[in-house]
């Protein structure tokens, strides 16, 4: 038995159709259980009761025994004398507030439904990593998707403290906010950190002033990277560590450790050298892209923006120093659509809540909805369950749900979960 279940119980009123009483059996009737607070404070507020013939209307406490009362020093705070009703799931003792009143006291084990207590037993005794499993299909579009938009919701405003972070870092510069996040998910998982310190070590507007030089700009990310330092045979790249040692001397640049770029366990497409050469093509084709992005009307216009290669040297290469079969080193569309998922629609989100302009943020979402879903270990889990994502905007939900619910047993505090208890 927890708290987290009483509150629940009492919120939803999940009590056995009798006559309720309190502990000196005076007559209990609900009429509104109250607004459930979460902060500091009461558990409830603005509930309203009546208790024999009297209406009482104020605020809720809750405690699996009586004796929490003084155990957490309620009967000297001020603040709980408008107690009017002390709800306990087992009564232990009398308790009182600061004024020595005596605070009408409800032992809820006598009225609880017995079915609600079997189920969370079976939720929270379930070894599965979603509690539900077995009873999520019974759960219906009608709850589901609501839930699961809101998982959306707080899954960007998750995104949102990131980029929030970068903005301020940026001096609140859309173009070089932009840059940054696009750097960390050029990275993808493996390199995201890296990549994010390349592009805080390497701003934008230093490498847009080299923009019509694909060279010097491979040579300034290359360079700063640390993935220069060395011996290497290729004509191409002994160009690279020329233009790089006059470029770090004019900027006064200080190069990253190579030994943080991760190359073990990846395809060669993946690798951190491929993708610093295709964000060296897309930062020379940049212009306005982010005010492009915002005012793109649909997922199509902004594809198009991430349509690059890597220059020529890389159909041949996919690191600096050896070379491979011809292929050229295009972003791919689930790689587009992988920023699109991770950069464009969080940052179009968050630019849409700081300039206050709803559309933009619906915009953000619409485009969730366009975008075809993830699959991967979250998502094929809930498949199994025959809950199957339509698109990203699903697939981005139903990582939230799992990471910030199921994972951690947070039943009560879910949509879903709550559907099924009730």
């Amino acid at each position: 038995m927890t708290e987290d279940l009483l509150h629940f119980i009492w919120k939803f009123k999940l009590l056995r159709p009798v006559s309720l009483c309190t502990t000196v059996n005076l007559p209990l009737k609900i009429i509104h259980p109250g607004t459930h607070n979460t902060d500091a404070g009461p558990d409830f507020s603005n509930g309203r009761i009546v208790l024999g013939d009297t209406e009482w209307a104020g605020n809720i406490e809750i405690h699996k025994h009586s004796s929490q009362w003084e155990l957490h020093n309620h009967h000297k705070d001020k603040a709980y004398n408008n107690v009017i009703l002390h709800i306990v799931y087992e009564h232990d003792k009398e308790v009182f507030n600061s004024m020595g009143q005596p605070i009408p006291t409800m032992e809820l084990k006598h009225f609880i439904e017995p079915g609600i207590l079997y189920k969370y037993e079976n939720l929270y005794k379930n070894k599965q990593e979603i509690p539900c499993g077995t009873l999520f299909s019974q759960c219906t579009d009608i709850v589901k998707e609501p839930w699961l938009e809101r998982m959306l919701i707080e899954r960007l405003e998750r995104k949102t403290t990131l980029i929030k972070e970068l903005f301020e870092f940026t001096g609140h510069n859309w173009d070089e906010t932009f840059y940054l996040l696009l750097c960390r998910n050029f990275g993808f998982k493996v390199n995201a950190e890296p990549f994010l310190q390349l592009g805080r070590q390497m701003p934008l507007h230093t490498l847009l002033k080299h923009a019509g030089n694909l060279q010097q700009v491979e040579a300034l990310l290359f360079g700063q990277s640390g993935l220069l330092e060395g011996e290497f045979t290729d004509l191409y790249t002994k160009q690279l560590q020329k233009e790089f040692a006059f470029l770090r001397h004019k900027y006064q640049l200080a190069p990253m450790q190579n030994k943080q770029w991760k190359f073990l366990r990846m395809r060669p497409g993946n690798f951190p050298t491929v993708r610093i050469a295709q964000m060296a093509a897309f930062i020379q084709n940049y212009q306005h892209t982010f005010s492009k992005i915002t005012e793109a009307r649909t997922v199509k216009e902004v594809k198009i923006l991430f349509g690059v290669s890597a220059s020529a040297f890389w159909k041949t290469h996919y690191t600096l120093n050896e070379e491979s079969i011809l292929q050229e080193k295009k972003l791919g569309d689930s790689s587009v659509e992988n920023i699109l998922i991770n950069t464009v629609c969080p940052i179009l989100f968050f630019y849409g809540k700081e300039r206050k302009e709803e559309s933009l943020c619906e915009k953000a979402i619409e485009w969730y909805r366009q975008l075809k879903p993830e699959s991967n270990n979250i998502t094929k889990k809930y498949e199994d369950l025959s809950f199957k994502s339509l698109h990203a905007a699903h697939s981005q939900s139903l990582i939230q749900l799992h990471d910030s619910y199921c994972s951690i047993k947070k039943c009560l505090q879910c949509g879903i979960g709550t559907y099924i208890l009730k």
